[in-house]
């Protein structure tokens, strides 16, 4: 059995490997994740007052209007479980909030 120092040890290398592929992964985005914020809010009010009809139609509105290529953000949300606005808000904000609020 593991002593609780090598317990910790390992902890702190899984940790590393975590953040490390998160940094990957941040710079790999398609948009920052200031924008990626911008986003989840402007999805928020608009889903509220609209709803969602079950397209990226908002979210690519909201991209042309950052100057931000569709084709190359649209396939990266649907990576990450957002294939329309309603679930780009519930997926992916979920997955990245908290980074978001880190660096923002």
């Amino acid at each position: 059995m593991a002593s609780k120092q090598e317990k910790r040890r390992r902890a702190a290398l899984v940790e590393a490997m975590v953040a490390e592929d998160t940094k990957e992964a941040i710079e790999n985005m398609p948009l920052s994740l200031a924008v990626l914020g911008e986003l989840f809010d402007y999805l928020d009010e608009t889903l509220e007052q609209e709803g969602c009809d079950h397209s990226p139609r908002a979210t690519q509105l909201f991209l042309s209007q950052k100057g931000l290529d569709p084709n190359q953000v649209l396939p990266w949300l649907e990576e990450q479980g957002g294939n329309c606005d309603c679930e780009i808000l519930a997926n992916v904000e979920e997955s990245w909030e908290s980074e978001i609020s880190k660096n923002t």
